[in-house]
């Protein structure tokens, strides 16, 4: 059986919805939790089993505390979730980059795939 509570904040600011998931899922130690937001601006919590008062408070703190979701975060969120087609591509891209790297006069180490990912993931973070 579902088990509501519901909150308010005073942000003016949309929370980061998946590291507010993993806050609540966290501090009510249920893997199903989750607040989302209702049109009035406030927020229902569900979760299976009753809301005990540590949790209600330690759900406030992290809708009231969750870093803000920016458009740098929000597209780093995306590059977390690139389909594997798109992946290919640039790893595919990034294979080409490292046989010109290794037929240079003085030959650089390669590209891996997670550096590529990471260095994608970071520029994201930057525009």
């Amino acid at each position: 059986m579902s088990n509501y509570a519901n909150f308010t904040t005073l942000r003016l600011t949309i929370p980061d919805p998946v590291a507010l998931a993993t806050a609540i899922r966290s501090v009510t130690a249920d893997q199903s939790a989750v607040l989302v937001p209702l049109p009035d601006g406030s927020w229902r919590g569900k979760k299976t089993a009753p809301w005990s008062v540590g949790e209600l408070a330690a759900a406030q703190a992290a809708l009231d505390t969750t870093a803000t979701l920016t458009a740098q975060l929000a597209a780093q969120r995306v590059v977390d979730g690139i389909p594997i087609e798109t992946k290919a591509i640039v790893l595919a891209l990034i294979d080409a980059l490292n046989v010109i790297r290794a037929a240079l006069p003085a030959p650089l180490a390669p590209i891996t795939p997670a550096q590529a990912i990471a260095a994608i993931r970071a520029k994201a973070g930057t525009l």
